[in-house]
């Protein structure tokens, strides 16, 4: 017999008050529980409300008796975080793709058989130019999603730079990016970096790098639906190319030393911010960003036993404050 087994919503509902969990509202809850499922709301955000392993009845149990009605809004929160910031991290995607078809198309030409050329890249420590090439062009032959993709090969004698990585995924182009030649890949970090105060060249592609690997697991963790604000991330930001891009309003060295900024929400927020030199699409992203957020200030809510929005998501009260000092640099 499995130690999982099949529970009816009936079930699920006796199991919650073993766990400690209290509701109200028995539509509300069953509805709940049929849309978002019992693991994504109890199992999910279980840890802030803290729970221990009863032995009589050989499960978790919340710690203090714990409303279901803060699971599900916070289950509801991330849910929300996770589509704004999945969103701006398809356009930094598109961006760091858009500025690779240029440099390379400039450079080897329109044709798949030039600009996929080995010779025309540097393997590095952990990456082979042969490798990332092959899969490159395995990736384009495989994609039956893109629509200029299709196009293209049933239309048109080659398949150019600025369509093919449309068929690629974000860690393809990543690496497609750390294996160009020095002065190609100094061009596109110059391109993301020149409206802040990071200039040294070599600083702008080392931070570049592992701004879009943080980007790149956060997506992924997204994609997969885990959780936005408590992520298992190993990527961290180097701390003085990013205290350098920024000046203190924005983030200070004993913050970053803490753990702030470094590889958690508020790091995604920020790189996010300083990748997006449009200042259209950047004051949009704040202003997405507060909007979710201000409402829970403005009621005082406690979500959980951390306290408000800010506690509870583990980021700094003045967020939209620091994102705005971003986005002054950037519209002077």
């Amino acid at each position: 017999m499995s130690d999982k087994p099949f529970l009816t919503y009936k079930q699920q509902l006796d199991k919650l008050k073993n766990k400690n969990v209290t509701w109200s509202d028995n539509f509300l809850i069953e509805e709940s529980l049929r849309s978002h499922s019992y693991y994504g709301i109890i199992n999910g955000y279980k840890d802030i409300f803290g729970t221990y392993f009863d032995e009589e009845l050989q499960m978790e149990i919340f710690k203090t008796k714990t409303p279901f009605t803060k699971l599900h809004r916070l289950a509801l929160i991330d849910n929300s975080l996770n589509n704004l910031l999945f969103k701006y991290i398809i356009y930094i995607e598109k961006s760091l793709k858009t500025k690779i078809a240029y440099v390379v198309a400039r450079e080897y030409g329109e044709h798949e058989e030039d600009y996929l050329k080995s010779s025309n890249y540097v393997s590095t420590s952990t990456l082979s130019r042969l490798s990332e090439m092959n899969n490159i062009r395995q990736q384009i032959k495989n994609n039956k999603n893109s629509a200029s993709l299709q196009h293209y090969k049933n239309n048109h004698d080659c398949i150019p730079p600025w369509i093919a990585t449309g068929g690629i995924y974000f860690g393809t182009a990543i690496n497609w990016y750390k294996i160009l030649k020095g002065e190609l890949k100094s061009e596109i970090a110059q391109e993301f970096f020149f409206l802040t105060n990071l200039t040294d060249t070599d600083k702008q592609k080392e931070l570049l790098i592992v701004m879009l690997n943080l980007l790149q697991e956060y997506r992924n963790n997204i994609a997969h639906g885990n959780r936005t604000f408590q992520s298992n991330v190993r990527t961290e930001l180097t701390k003085n190319h990013l205290l350098e891009a920024v000046d203190k309003r924005v983030l200070t060295e004993s913050e970053f030393l803490s753990g702030i900024g470094k590889k958690d929400l508020f790091a995604v927020m920020i790189s996010i911010a300083i990748l997006i030199n449009d200042s259209l699409l950047l004051d949009q992203y704040i202003f997405d960003l507060e909007n979710l957020i201000m409402p829970y200030v403005r009621t005082k809510q406690q979500l959980s036993p951390r306290g408000d929005i800010f506690k509870t998501l583990n980021i700094p009260e003045n967020v939209i404050g620091r994102l705005l000092n971003i986005l002054s640099i950037k519209i002077k």
